[in-house]
């Protein structure tokens, strides 16, 4: 749009110029006109001297608008619901929070003035900022309020919203925080299984070598009986009932240890240390939330524009499903005077590829646009290209039993399925050939850059990794005979001759290749497996993963925060992003001391980053509990106007105030 009009303004100049030409004729009329003395020529000369400059009045006032391209719907606008990556990107800039991160990627405060730590770090008061709350019309609601971050806190925690994130409480190392959590996920763990209970059906199953359907349709069906009456005898047993559950539950959120000490001071208080609490405080699911508000929305809340209220750089005002998000800058944001520009404005186009998205940054539509395949070698050169390192990691997730149970879960349940499906595809192809971008191959969960140790000479994660269990790269590799080996084994332990396995993955250009990539691979060096591909929407694709209703899902991590435990606690029993029903008691116990036992004192800390390595080599090497697929990087054309553009490492992926547009 901005070089056809660029087009039509240089086309209507062309015209004026023509317009004002004299003729040949004009010149030679003789004028009889009354000429103007110079004494009337001075006059009006004074005259246009004190009149405004009509032309520069009437000019319009030039916004800064950065044009960017998005590629998935948001999922949720709820704070304490939100689990992706989309959402976070909105959430984290219609929103403030106590801390963000600024253009190197560090804590700064954001509504906090001023805050003192104990000295044993166990307690965090912090003053806030003279914030407000603005509807999508931009009038003052409320002020922001100590309150407002003590009302979200408890959200995440309650049973009834089934946050995903509630574990995030326990990582911050909030008192009462650990068993709240623990308890709030356990109530939601038995009442999934009674919804699961009551929605198996027998077409799940299908007959194999070993077992018919109804047989393994029986069996599944009794251990969740089995699982729901150990619930139920759990909770008697413990609390007297589920209900006296529900009641414990809000007892300890009631008493969790953020407490608002007045309107303008909350108090955090540590069961123990955090080294990186701060760096806590910079992720959405920490924002303040206005508890009025809230209930009076009831389900409405966060579900568009107007049921919605912003205390953060950018108010969110157009959001049209599958067609735009349009940020427009806060005037009422405490700190609007350093926002760079005026608005972010997302043209959404769900599954786009690449070329498209190419063509419209060469025709002036955005500001921005990444690039892959081949077309990394085609415009690499440019002088606008640029790269970006990235701890983004995606990989494949394998249902090893969550929701209803099924004969192909049963399957991936053994390890030695899980081993073949990693170790039976060319993970290098994806990277060089299908993105050839700078992604890294990934046979690792924890990526390279995020987290080094001082203890072990400032060495990164992978470089310790590859030092105690030869673990750099990762583990279980491209290894075909090994892998064809370990499916025979697997077929043979669970009954299975043939088996047809969904793999739900991403709309759009790059995810449907590397989902090709995988079915032929598997198929062809997996005997007996056929692989069905389900594109899905983003939205659509999140809440079908979050539920575990998939086999195979083509899935991603971001850190949440600058630690590896942002990775490696990920799948401990019952945790909320354990959608694969795996379930490991020394994994557990390794988790539990590096976030909020023994491994937390100050004189563990080598102990402790050990710890964390041992946890991946865990998941992968012993148990394979996802398929790494690589580490994402990128290589893009950007506009060299613009400025303060930042992929931050961890909490929402950009902070948009930073980014300029020069003239």
């Amino acid at each position: 749009m901005k070089k056809v009009l660029s087009l039509l303004m240089a086309f209507i100049l062309v015209l004026s110029v023509a317009a004002c030409t004299p003729t040949k004729k004009d010149e030679e009329k003789k004028t009889d006109e009354k000429q103007v003395t110079e004494k009337e020529a001075e006059k009006k000369e004074e005259e246009k001297k004190d009149e405004p400059k009509k032309e520069e009045e009437a000019k319009p006032e030039v916004k800064k608008i950065i044009n960017l391209i998005e590629t998935s719907n948001i999922p949720s606008l709820v704070t304490w619901l939100a689990t992706d990556s989309v959402s976070f990107r909105v959430l984290g800039n219609i929103n403030s929070g106590l801390f963000t991160n600024d253009t190197n990627g560090v804590p700064v405060e954001d509504l906090v003035d001023k805050y003192e730590v104990s000295a044993d770090g166990l307690t965090y008061t912090f003053h806030l900022k003279d914030a407000k709350w603005v509807t999508v019309d931009g009038q003052e609601y409320a002020p922001v309020t100590a309150n407002d971050f003590v009302f979200t806190v408890k959200k995440l925690l309650d049973p009834k919203e089934a946050s995903q994130y509630a574990f995030m409480v326990a990582t911050a190392g909030i008192k009462n925080g650990e068993a709240a959590v623990a308890l709030s996920e356990g109530i939601v763990e038995h009442e999934t299984n009674v919804k699961n209970l009551a929605d198996m059906k027998l077409s799940d199953f299908k007959d194999n070598e070993k077992e018919t359907a109804q047989a393994q349709f029986d069996a599944a069906k009794a251990k969740l009986e089995e699982a729901v009456k150990k619930g139920e005898a759990d909770f008697a047993d413990k609390y007297g009932s589920l209900e006296k559950a529900h009641e414990e539950v809000q007892k300890l959120i009631d008493g969790i240890g953020v407490t608002a000490v007045d309107e303008k001071t909350v108090k955090y208080e540590l069961a123990n240390p955090v080294p990186y609490f701060t760096a806590l405080m910079t992720f959405p699911s920490f924002f303040p939330a206005n508890q009025k508000f809230v209930e009076e929305k009831g389900d409405k809340y966060g579900s568009s524009v107007d049921n919605f209220l912003y205390n953060g750089a950018y108010i969110f005002k157009d959001w049209k499903v599958s067609q735009r998000h349009y940020l427009e800058k806060n005037p009422m944001y405490w700190d609007a005077a350093n926002t760079q520009n005026d608005g972010i404005d997302f043209r959404v186009i769900e599954g786009v590829d690449n070329d498209t998205v190419v063509n419209m940054y060469l025709g002036g539509q955005l500001h921005s646009a990444g690039l892959s395949g081949e077309n990394v070698e085609k415009y690499g050169n440019r002088p606008d290209v640029v790269t970006s390192e990235d701890t983004t990691l995606f990989y494949i997730e394998m249902n090893q039993g969550k929701g209803e149970p099924t004969s192909n879960k049963a399957l991936l349940a053994n390890v030695k399925a899980r081993k073949a499906l990693n170790m039976a595809f060319d993970k290098d192809y994806v990277t060089k050939t299908i993105l050839a971008n700078g992604s890294l191959t990934a046979d690792y969960l924890v990526p390279v850059g995020l987290h080094s140790s001082h203890e072990f000479g400032d060495k990164d994660f992978r470089e310790v990794a590859g030092d105690l269990f030869n673990g750099k790269e990762g583990y279980n590799k491209y290894n075909v005979e090994e892998a064809k080996k370990l499916w025979a084994e697997a077929k043979k332990e669970t009954g299975v001759d043939k088996v047809q396995l969904e793999l739900i993955i991403f709309q759009g250009e790059s995810s449907s290749n590397i989902g090709t990539h995988l079915k032929n691979e598997w198929e062809k060096n997996l005997e007996g497996l056929t692989i069905v591909l389900k594109p899905l929407p983003f939205s659509e694709k999140i809440a079908r993963g979050n539920r575990g209703e998939f086999e195979l899902n083509f899935a991603g991590w971001g850190p949440d925060y600058p630690d590896a435990m942002t990775f490696v606690d990920l799948y401990v029993t019952g945790g909320g992003h354990n959608n694969l029903g795996y379930s490991n008691k020394d994994y557990d116990a390794v988790i539990a001391s590096a976030k909020s036992g023994e491994l937390t004192a100050p004189d563990k800390v080598k102990d402790r980053f050990e710890a964390l390595v041992k946890a991946e080599k865990t998941l992968l090497e012993d148990d394979q509990v996802i398929l790494p697929l690589y580490q994402r990087a990128s290589t893009g054309l950007r506009d060299p106007k613009i400025t303060g553009w930042k992929l931050q490492t961890f909490g929402a992926d950009y902070i948009f105030k930073w980014v300029g547009l020069e003239d």
